[in-house]
């Protein structure tokens, strides 16, 4: 999701004083496209920003959430599974219901979008519930409270009864709860996990960081791209990107990088590369990701090892050389795709993600690093004496 373009579409209707609704998927039951936290924005002119499906149920919504919502917050279900009237109507093979909770922004109702904003600019994560179907007084539907460690925000004068606060609080992932309030009315809510976009930072200006940049900026990362070559180094040739020019490692020591940075080093130039992997084993980064043969790795590992540095657990586990998925890829698209798509598995811990130190099976690359390492037997050197899985 492009936070930066929903803020800011959101924020373009309500001050033209159009009219526009937020449609958030609160709940699926079966499977479906868009998970929950899935948001599209549409507004009168017919402008829309997100998705809540591949496209096969926006058309629809989009026609309905006009004079559903005319009174207020409206909780539509769309059913995936057909129906008995038009079997095809939403007949996709999803075979789910895509419940998704539509609510109109004005210049004084705008919560919504502005939790999403909190989270934008704070840069740290946040929850987020808003009731979705409700017959209690005290608990409207619409009624939402934002949370870090603590209560951020409310549009709603009632406080949550304090377990479901806790609740809320301690939550690792969207769904969906019931509740009861005090006269026993019954209270539906939807908990959502709001993540900041993620951090790319890459070190490296030349043609094959551009697909890296288009498809990350796609995805609505914040992406830095430094370069030290004034002519490759410019906003022209990564739109969407912050650019910055000059010494790369003392852009590095500079600029901050912290455990949410994930860091691509795409220079090309081995000398630079040595000096520079010094200075982000120093950095909170939570992966660093470097373009080159495992041998070429090996040589770096021991440059650092000739000049005192000693890899340990933490750095082997950041490291990720040759960095992207193996699919074979050979152009710079192809290697863009199989870079980002290693991020994306990063960040949802899939299979794909391990350590690639617990992938190596190459002899020669083992014997290149033999003792330049920092690593007991609990770990490194098992990690080395597994199978190959995947060599390349």
């Amino acid at each position: 999701m492009n936070w930066t373009e929903l803020i800011d579409t959101a924020d373009d209707a309500i001050a033209a004083d159009e009219a526009c609704v937020l449609c958030t998927v609160v709940r699926l039951d079966g499977s479906g496209y868009g998970r929950p936290g899935a948001r599209l924005l549409v507004t009168e002119s017919g402008e829309r920003v997100g998705y809540i499906s591949g496209g096969c149920l926006e058309k629809d919504l989009c026609r309905r959430v006009w004079s559903e919502t005319e009174r207020g917050p409206r909780l539509i279900a769309l059913d995936t599974r057909g129906n008995s009237v038009d079997m095809n109507r939403y007949d996709t093979g999803c075979e789910g219901v895509v419940h998704v909770f539509c609510q109109r922004l004005t210049a004084e109702n705008k919560f919504a979008i502005d939790a999403v904003r909190w989270v934008y600019k704070q840069d740290g994560k946040a929850t987020l519930l808003t009731i979705y179907r409700s017959q209690s007084q005290r608990y409207p539907i619409g009624a939402s409270w934002l949370y870090d460690s603590q209560p951020l925000s409310t549009n709603s004068p009632a406080p949550l009864p304090d377990d479901i606060e806790q609740m809320v609080i301690n939550s690792q992932a969207n769904r969906w709860i019931a509740f009861n309030d005090s006269t026993g009315a019954e209270v539906q809510a939807a908990i959502e996990i709001i993540a900041p976009p993620r951090k790319l930072m890459i070190f490296g200006a030349g043609d094959d960081v551009i697909p890296v940049v288009s498809s990350a900026v796609l995805l609505g990362w914040k992406v830095s791209v430094i370069g030290h070559r004034p002519e490759l180094a410019s906003l022209c040739r990564f739109p969407g990107a912050i650019v910055h020019c000059g010494d790369f490692q003392v852009l590095a020591d500079r600029i901050e990088i912290d455990a949410a940075t994930d860091v691509l080093v795409m220079t090309h130039d081995f000398k630079r590369d040595v000096d520079l992997l010094l200075a982000l084993l120093d950095s909170p980064a939570r992966s660093i990701g470097l373009l080159g043969s495992k041998r070429r790795l090996g040589r770096l590992i021991t440059k650092l090892f000739e000049r005192g540095i000693l890899l340990d657990d933490s750095d082997i586990a950041r490291l990720r050389s040759p960095v992207g998925i193996d699919i074979g890829s050979s152009s710079p698209a192809e290697i863009a795709i199989s870079i980002v798509a290693e991020l994306i598995a990063l960040e949802k811990q899939t299979v794909v993600a391990r350590p690639h130190f617990q992938v190596v099976g190459d002899t020669r690359f083992r014997k290149s690093i033999d003792g330049c390492v920092n690593s007991g037997e609990s770990s490194y050197n098992r990690q080395l004496g597994t199978s190959a899985v995947a060599v390349r």
